[in-house]
């Protein structure tokens, strides 16, 4: 008899469980390899315009993004100036990961949101310019190499 209402008891409580236990969040975080390795922007030229270097440092991401001078309407790339440069490169800090969408701040001004948009592709928003409204397109690399 007590093994029956153990049963019972178990399948009463399997059951009730689902209407018990809070709701699971869908929206779970894209893993954070999915945005490490080297990202390019290439200008309509044929130059990397940006370069974004992301690795998983400690549980998080870190690494850099560097930006060429260029000429182009509405922040987009037709001509590089001069060259994406490590000697320019602002530290990532402030990253963050919210589904397929990775934000961070380059400097106090600059601030950016990656969302991938494949497993080699992504758009990067320069949040406050007109990239914002124009994502760049980044490809990432097979090489870690700048």
């Amino acid at each position: 008899m007590k093994t029956f209402l153990f049963v019972v008891t178990t399948a009463v409580l399997a059951a009730a469980l689902p209407c018990i236990l809070p709701a699971q969040n869908n929206t779970a975080d894209q893993p954070l390899v999915d945005f490490a390795g080297t990202w390019r922007g290439i200008c309509q030229d044929g130059n990397p315009f940006v370069i974004l270097s992301i690795k998983v440092s400690g549980g998080a991401l870190a690494g850099d993004i560097t930006i060429a001078n260029m000429q182009g309407g509405n922040g987009q790339c037709a001509t590089v100036i001069d060259p994406p440069s490590p000697d320019h490169a602002m530290k990532i800090d402030g990253a963050r990961v919210r589904g397929n969408v990775f934000s961070f701040q380059g400097s106090q001004k600059a601030r950016f949101e990656m969302s991938l948009a494949g497993t080699q592709t992504a758009r990067l928003k320069f949040l406050g310019t007109p990239v914002e409204d124009a994502p760049w397109k980044l490809v990432k690399s097979a090489d870690s190499s700048r």
